[in-house]
């Protein structure tokens, strides 16, 4: 008996990080599955709009400063903002701007490795209080993890 209830808590928890995952995963809404023996059917092809969105880079130092970018607009040049209130002044500028150009505003963060997370929040937090879209860009690097030496300590 209580090997079976051990199988239905493995079942349950297989299940439980299943859809976990599937809740995580990129999933297309408009991806398309050709079945076998299926009538073709014309689908209009997604029209090549212009791109409605402004992108803003901003990155995250490990010092704690932020480095906003806009890749768009290089007039704008580069700029390095000491603290958050700077950084909200400078992306309320740069939102005016594309606002201005009927644009959607986005922010990309990208921390640096070595920058505390908290130093993350504080853009995310500027731009909640701001109401302007965000995005997470990060790289993480993984070592490659030798196995133990038998009999070493």
């Amino acid at each position: 008996m209580a090997t079976r209830g051990f199988l239905i808590r493995f079942i349950d928890i297989g299940l439980i990080v299943l859809f976990g995952f599937l809740m995580i995963s990129d999933i297309e809404s408009l991806s398309r599955v050709d079945l076998a023996g299926a009538q073709q059917q014309e689908i209009e092809e997604p029209t090549d709009d212009p791109d409605e969105r402004a992108f803003i880079i901003v990155e995250v130092a490990p010092d704690g400063r932020f480095g906003i970018s806009d890749p768009a607009t290089p007039e704008a040049g580069f700029v390095v903002a000491a603290n958050s209130e700077s950084l909200a002044e400078e992306l309320r500028s740069r939102r005016a701007v594309n606002e201005a150009a009927s644009l959607e505003t986005i922010v990309l963060i990208q921390p640096d490795l070595a920058s505390a997370v908290q130093y993350t929040v504080d853009v995310m937090d500027v731009c909640d209080r701001l109401s302007i879209a965000k995005s997470l860009r990060m790289d993480i690097e993984v070592e490659a993890v030798s196995p133990p030496r038998s009999g070493a300590p």
